[in-house]
C-alpha cells in the first residue's frame, strides 16, 4: 500500500492551516508536566546522573477515570566546566527530564504537519503503524509562522524528549475489578530517525527525518476517531493551562448535540483544584499563586473569545481562598467552530463507510486508489468552504 492510498490518512489531511486535529483522550491526558514557577517555559534541570521518580496521576475522561504514569527521559547535556578543567573539553552528563510546555508545542506542530497532503505513511507487517515525514527546518518554519521561535538543537531535543519519556495510561477499574485496563504504554513518538545534518538546515536538509505516532493515536486516525478544533487558538493561548482548558471544553460540548439546543447550552464548571489535578499543572509553594495562575489561564479564554464570560464563585476559609469555582460559558464563535467540527467528523464516517460497503467500525486502514484520494480531497474542499472555513 502506498503512503497516500489509505482513506483514513486522506481525511486526515487538512488544507486549512487555521485548523488541527484533536484525539479526545489522548489529549486530554496531563500528560506534561508543566513549569509552576521561575523564568521561561521549561523546568530547571533536576541535578545531573539523579535519578527522578515517576509521575502519578488520574484523570477523568467522560464517564470513566483512567490513571497516567510518566517515566522520565534521558537527555545528555554538556556539563559546565568545573574548576581547572578545560572549557574545550565537551564532558557530557545525563539528565532525566519530564516533556514540559516546549515539548507539548513541538507536538503540536508536528500533528499539523502531519495534516499535510501526502504527509503520512503506512508501515509495519499489518501496515498499521502510521509514520509523518518532516524536516527540523519545516518545525522551525512552522514555529515562526505562530510566532514562536525555537533553534534547531531545542527542536531535537525536544522531539528526542517525546520519544524517550514512557507512558503508562490505565482505565481505573470498576468496582469488582481486580485490575487497571491498560490503553496504551508506549512514548509518545515511539520510532524518531533524524538524517545527520548534511548543510546549514535549509529546506531540503533532513528532509529524511521521519517518526511513528504511539499506538493510541493511530488507532485513532484508523477508527477516524479525531476532530478538528483551531490550531491558531492553540497557539495564540500562552499558558499550557489554557491550551488544555480549551480541548477540554471541545470535548465537553463536542458531545452534546448543539442542534437541539435553541434556548442556549449550559455552562462548563470546574473547580481550580479540578483544573490543577487533571491539567497536569505543578503547584507554586503559596496556594493563592496557583490559584493566580488558574484563573489567568480561565481568563485568556474570554480574551481570546472562546469563552463569553466566566462567573468566579470564592470559598473561604477566613481570609483564606480554599477553591475558586469556574462557570464557563462558551462563546457563539467557539460553539460554531465546535459545529464545524462535528459537520467534518460525521462526514469523515460517511465518506469510509461509503468506501467499505459496511457500517461496521473500521478495523483496519482501508486502500484507496489515487484517483479516489483526488476525489475525497474535492468533496473535502466543498464541505468546507458550505461550512465557511475553505
Amino acid at each position: 500500500m502506498s503512503k497516500a492510498n489509505a482513506v483514513q490518512l486522506t481525511l486526515f489531511e487538512m488544507e486549512d492551516r487555521s485548523q488541527s486535529h484533536m484525539i479526545a483522550l489522548y489529549d486530554t491526558a496531563p500528560r506534561f508536566v508543566f513549569v509552576s514557577k521561575g523564568r521561561g517555559t521549561e523546568p530547571e534541570l533536576p541535578a545531573a546522573n539523579a535519578f527522578v521518580q515517576s509521575v502519578h496521576k488520574e484523570f477523568p475522561f467522560k464517564d470513566a477515570l483512567f490513571s497516567l504514569t510518566l517515566q522520565p527521559a534521558r537527555i545528555y547535556r554538556p556539563a559546565k566546566p568545573g574548576p581547572g578543567e578545560d572549557p574545550a573539553d565537551k564532558r557530557m552528563v545525563e539528565y532525566e527530564v519530564f516533556p514540559s510546555e516546549r515539548e507539548q508545542i513541538v507536538e503540536q506542530v508536528v500533528r499539523r504537519l502531519a495534516m499535510d497532503r501526502s504527509r503520512l505513511s503506512l508501515m509495519g507487517d499489518k501496515q498499521d503503524r502510521v509514520r509523518v515525514h518532516f524536516s527540523l527546518y519545516e518545525i522551525r518554519r512552522e514555529l515562526r509562522a505562530v510566532n514562536r521561535t525555537m533553534d534547531t538543537a531545542e527542536i531535537r531535543e525536544a522531539l528526542e524528549i517525546l520519544a524517550r519519556t514512557r507512558m503508562i495510561i490505565s482505565k481505573v477499574p470498576e468496582n469488582g475489578r481486580k485490575s487497571a485496563r491498560p490503553v496504551l504504554e508506549s512514548s509518545v513518538f515511539p520510532t524518531l530517525y533524524i538524517r545527520p545534518r548534511t548543510g546549514e538546515g535549509g529546506e531540503d536538509d533532513e528532509n529524511d527525518t521521519y517518526l511513528e505516532f504511539n499506538a493510541l493515536v493511530a488507532s485513532a486516525i484508523r477508527n477516524l476517531e479525531f476532530k478538528p478544533i483551531s490550531y491558531q487558538w492553540i497557539m495564540r493561548l500562552k499558558s499550557p493551562v489554557a491550551r488544555w482548558l480549551y480541548n477540554r471544553l471541545s470535548i465537553e460540548y463536542g458531545d452534546l448535540d448543539l442542534t437541539r439546543m435553541p434556548d442556549g447550552v449550559p455552562p462548563m464548571i470546574l473547580s481550580a483544584d479540578d483544573i490543577i489535578n487533571n491539567s497536569g499543572m505543578n503547584e507554586w509553594s503559596r496556594r493563592r499563586d496557583t490559584l493566580r495562575t488558574v484563573t489567568s489561564a480561565v481568563d485568556s479564554l474570554v480574551e481570546e473569545g472562546i469563552l463569553d464570560h466566566v462567573e468566579k464563585t470564592v470559598s473561604k476559609d477566613g481570609r483564606r481562598i480554599n477553591d475558586i469555582e469556574y462557570i464557563m460559558m462558551p462563546s457563539k464563535k467557539f460553539l460554531d467552530q465546535v459545529r464545524r467540527g462535528n459537520v467534518v467528523q460525521e462526514a469523515n464516517a460517511a465518506t469510509y463507510r461509503a468506501l467499505a460497503g459496511s457500517d461496521e467500525r473500521p478495523r483496519e486502514f482501508l486502500p484507496i486508489t489515487p484517483g479516489q484520494s483526488v476525489e475525497i480531497r474535492r468533496r473535502r474542499g466543498t464541505l468546507l468552504g458550505a461550512q465557511g472555513e475553505g
